[in-house]
């Protein structure tokens, strides 16, 4: 299955690949510890929970984390992919993990870019390593993350950032119209979400989904890209059929991944099998 490889390795158990993603998934679980140290009392830990940031590196660390867990049971457990495979459907925990990177993919970028463009005041926020941290660091890893992973990006699950988003928004009304106020006692989370003025902040909720739409369309282009560009690199290489018996290849001592047999190519990548895993079957 692609949403437990990378699109890079050449083999469906990678050593490498599985320590990236727990990697990312303890720098996220970091920030996450970091930030609400920082901002959280007993007094007051509710309102961490108002923030659109915070909703965006907790759903960040639940997605990198679960990636990373999936990862784990792939590369340890040949059993768990071979029978993943012999039941021909991508299990709920991938569609899960797939929908949820989608989603906090696309919402890391809306935040970082909407923080740093309109809500930074150098006079009120610093800059400081906790800043960076919840509003450009969680960007960057989610996009360095699409460079790698395997799986394909589709032009309808723009919805799925979308819905993160909208979720956030119906909070904010309700939040508001129970009399919700934030640490400092405004009435509105943010400035250009303020339900004081339904108008102002419903150019702010079409304008944010544009954003996100033109957003997921780039990533599209870069998944495109991706995939050329590896198909470049590797395509000259002599890759069999993953219905070709196991002792045509030479051995490695690698396991498969994907069926859990042994020295097979990465299904994911295959010419004669691309259709199947990335169209098909999702």
């Amino acid at each position: 299955m692609v949403a437990c490889v990378s699109q890079w390795q050449r083999r469906n158990r990678n050593c490498i690949y599985l320590i990236y993603r727990w990697i990312i998934a303890i720098i996220f679980i970091a920030s996450v510890a970091v930030s609400m140290s920082n901002n959280v009392t007993a007094s007051d830990w509710g309102f961490y929970f108002i923030y659109l940031t915070n909703w965006g590196i907790v759903a960040c660390t639940i997605t990198t984390t679960m990636g990373a867990i999936l990862v784990s049971l792939w590369h340890f457990h040949p059993q768990f992919s071979a029978r993943v495979e012999s039941e021909g459907v991508v299990p709920t925990s991938f569609k899960v993990y797939w929908t949820l990177h989608n989603s906090t993919l696309v919402m890391s970028i809306i935040i970082t870019i909407i923080y740093w463009s309109i809500l930074f005041d150098p006079e009120i926020h610093m800059a400081d390593a906790i800043n960076v941290l919840t509003h450009a660091t969680n960007s960057v890893f989610m996009f360095i993350d699409v460079l790698i992973v395997a799986y394909p990006v589709r032009i309808y699950h723009a919805v799925q950032g979308l819905a993160f988003g909208l979720v956030y928004v119906i909070f904010s009304v309700i939040y508001f119209a129970a009399g919700g106020t934030t640490k400092s006692g405004s009435t509105y989370i943010y400035s250009v979400l303020n339900w004081n003025d339904p108008g102002s902040a419903m150019i702010t909720v079409v304008g944010v989904c544009a954003l996100g739409i033109v957003i997921h369309l780039i990533l599209y282009f870069i998944y495109l890209l991706r995939t050329w560009v590896y198909r470049r690199l590797f395509e000259k290489d002599e890759i069999l059929p993953t219905t070709s018996p196991c002792s045509t290849i030479p051995a490695h001592g690698g396991i498969s991944m994907v069926l859990g047999q042994f020295g097979q190519d990465n299904r994911a990548f295959t010419t004669s099998t691309e259709k199947l895993s990335y169209k098909e079957r999702y």
